[in-house]
């Protein structure tokens, strides 16, 4: 009978199979040393995972704690100021040793907003201030830029807010604060005497923000705006 050679043919994936057999008996101790490299950054993984999540939750209810102390606390004035101290200087080391989660993310809004609240206003810039550095492109961190100027404001120190409605016009000009916050520019301008810029962002409120109510007012402001002008002449 004639003989005849049969040839098997394999397909890619049955190729691949038997390169990788190949590979692994010729390389036995190199495969091992990958295969424990690769399970023990797995196991690093979760142990780091299951940390920071046990952290982050400590963190959350301590913080927690603290702030549910202070809101139902039903004493005299005194009593709450003093508590209002002892209780931001005790939150204040959670967040900044928070590096993730929740404190992490808000946690300085938080006492940025109690201070605010309690007119500490000093104290509140500084908070919202650094809320701001910490996430500077979330829309909390605009919220925090512009509370930060507003808490200026009451302190009389109008440059240095003018100079937040500044750093929120170039880092969030297009938020949901951009009616606002070009009025508020057209604002401190006008407070400064700068006629020419202040009427600059009360027409940018009319034209790109027409429905909103800071649009009103930014009328009202130019009409006064004219008017004074006319006194003059």
């Amino acid at each position: 009978m004639e003989k005849r050679d049969i040839t098997i043919q394999r397909n890619l994936v049955e190729n691949a199979l038997m390169f990788l057999k190949d590979f692994i008996k010729k390389n036995r101790a190199l495969v091992l040393y990958g295969v424990i490299g690769v399970l023990a950054a797995l196991m690093l993984g979760i142990g780091g995972f299951m940390y920071y999540d046990h952290r982050t939750t400590a963190e959350l209810e301590k913080f927690e704690e603290l702030l549910d102390q202070y809101r139902s606390y039903q004493g005299d004035e005194q009593g709450r100021t003093s508590l209002y101290f002892v209780t931001v200087s005790e939150m204040e080391k959670i967040v900044s040793s928070s590096r993730w989660g929740h404190v992490s993310n808000a946690g300085y809004y938080v006492l940025g907003n109690m201070s605010f609240n309690e007119k500490k206003y000093e104290q509140a810039r500084r908070y919202y201030v650094a809320k701001a550095d910490r996430r500077p492109s979330s829309q909390c961190s605009a919220l925090a830029l512009h509370r930060a100027a507003i808490a200026s404001e009451y302190l009389g120190n109008h440059q240095d807010a003018l100079e937040l409605y500044k750093r929120l016009e170039r880092d969030h000009a297009t938020g949901m604060l951009a009616d606002q916050l070009y009025y508020d520019l057209g604002r401190m301008y006008q407070k400064r005497s700068d006629v020419f810029k202040a009427r600059e962002y009360y027409h940018k409120v009319i034209t790109s923000h027409p429905n909103s109510p800071f649009s009103l007012r930014a009328r009202q402001r130019l009409l006064l705006l004219s008017a004074s002008d006319k006194n003059v002449k």
